[in-house]
């Protein structure tokens, strides 16, 4: 097996769940963690750097199991040493679109989002979201875009803004992309919490391709009535940080996600428009802007 620990700091607390250095087993890693599988039943992770995010997760991923949220139990938590263990779950990387999956995503979502920063939880900033236009008009400034194109951007986010009333902020889950959604039997189970805010619930719906998001609006949203809604800012923010990748574009290599790639938010928008979006989507192009005031 490739340790990328000290094999000593692994028995350790292999001993401390009744398992041996040889039930440790290297699982893929994440950004911030290193995984394992410890036996059978028990996935271990190990901060790669700073070890705030782990003691965020020990206090967030009960606040969420409460709400009925599906995502493993914490089994230990230590600061100290530091680490986390957490049952282990069934489950594969949802990495093609299943509508049954992608559907109880939604429902799950919609759960989370009932908790509101009343409900003190350590460790969890408050996001801050800046105005997406400023930073096309940074693009055209420095030379990155064309005033013809920056002025198109900015009358597209004109666009969105008129379905986009501001929203209080919730708990969101800030990194919800397939690696982090465990599919089986139809049930989906939530992973990674390192990220959670208190933010726009529409940010949750940002990681995922474009066309994952149809079903996962049907599961969130118990009626169709405020899909167009919902539609516009999750555009909005899709918009916002494809353009910011596109100022940024340094490779990301040890990241896994869709998105890592600096272009890939880019073509995925592109080929998503190409194809002809179904509704909401179509009422939010750029040439159905007419009448819309």
């Amino acid at each position: 097996m490739i340790v990328t620990v000290d094999p000593r700091v692994l028995a350790l607390i292999a001993a401390r769940h009744g398992r041996t250095l040889r039930e440790v087993e290297p699982l893929p890693p994440g950004v911030a963690n290193h995984c394992y599988r410890l036996g059978p039943g028990l996935v271990l992770r190990i901060p790669r750097g700073d070890p705030a995010e782990l003691g965020k997760e020990a206090a967030v991923i009960p606040v969420a199991r409460a709400e009925g949220v599906r995502t493993p139990a914490v089994i230990a938590y230590d600061p100290d040493l530091p680490y986390l263990v957490l049952e282990h779950v069934p489950g594969a990387e949802l990495t093609t679109p299943d509508p049954v999956a992608l559907t109880e995503l939604g429902r799950q979502l919609a759960r989370l989002h009932r908790v509101t920063p009343a409900t003190a939880i350590p460790g969890v900033p408050a996001d801050t979201e800046s105005d997406p236009r400023l930073l096309v008009d940074h693009l055209a400034t420095t030379g990155l875009l064309d005033r013809t194109a920056a002025t198109w951007l900015t009358d597209w986010f004109h666009h969105l803004a008129r379905y986009r009333p501001a929203l209080k902020p919730v708990l969101v889950h800030g990194d919800i992309h397939p690696q982090n959604l465990l599919a089986h039997n139809g049930s989906i189970t939530l992973i990674d919490w390192g990220d959670a805010v208190w933010g726009d619930p529409a940010t949750d719906f940002v990681k995922l391709p474009l066309d994952h998001l149809r079903p996962v609006l049907t599961g969130y949203l118990p009626t169709a009535t405020d899909h167009l809604d919902w539609a516009a800012r999750i555009l909005w923010h899709q918009l916002s940080w494809t353009l910011g990748r596109l100022r940024d574009p340094r490779p990301r290599p040890d990241e896994r996600h869709w998105s890592a790639p600096p272009y890939a938010r880019l073509l995925d928008l592109l080929r998503f428009l190409a194809e002809g979006p179904p509704e909401p989507w179509r009422s939010l192009l750029p040439n159905a802007r007419a009448g819309k005031h």
